[in-house]
């Protein structure tokens, strides 16, 4: 896909979903411009880039956005990112997989390139440390996510 193609294609996506009829225009430009940045950063059309909910159905508070990122080449491929605010366009996408020690979907690692992407990928989630700490590859925002299992060493960064 040309350069110019997804640029349209991106500023059909924020025209078609800056307004809604169950959040105010401005917070739903803010999602839509959300995922656009996260289409522009994995290089895919922004039609392969859909908040957690359906665009028709969001509703308040949506921080952190959770944006699910198909594969163009295979659809069944999808990657989910959370995003601190929406308000924010500067801040890291941080890719969401499970928790090693408990499963719950929680932040492995910060994206803000493809090539950040591509090194998790490659190497996967670094073994956790039999002493307890967190080896350095894994984000801040790991052990602070409240997605943690009530049991979990790492929820609320009680680690």
């Amino acid at each position: 896909m040309s350069i110019a193609s997804r640029a349209a294609s991106a500023h059909e996506q924020l025209r078609r979903h800056s307004t809604h009829p169950l959040i105010p225009d401005s917070k739903a430009a803010d999602i839509a411009k959300a995922a656009a940045r996260l289409a522009a950063l994995l290089g895919i059309d922004p039609v392969y880039v859909q908040p957690n909910r359906s665009w028709n159905s969001l509703e308040l508070p949506l921080a952190p956005l959770t944006l699910h990122a198909s594969d163009p080449d295979d659809e069944q491929q999808v990657y989910t990112f959370s995003y601190r605010d929406p308000l924010y366009d500067d801040e890291p996408f941080f890719l969401l997989g499970p928790c090693p020690v408990c499963d719950a979907m929680v932040p492995l690692a910060e994206v803000g390139s493809l090539a950040d992407l591509g090194t998790f990928l490659s190497q996967g989630p670094a073994p956790l440390l039999d002493n307890g700490m967190l080896p350095g590859s894994y984000p801040d925002e790991f052990d602070r996510d409240p997605a943690h299992s009530s049991n979990c060493p790492f929820r609320e960064g009680e680690s």
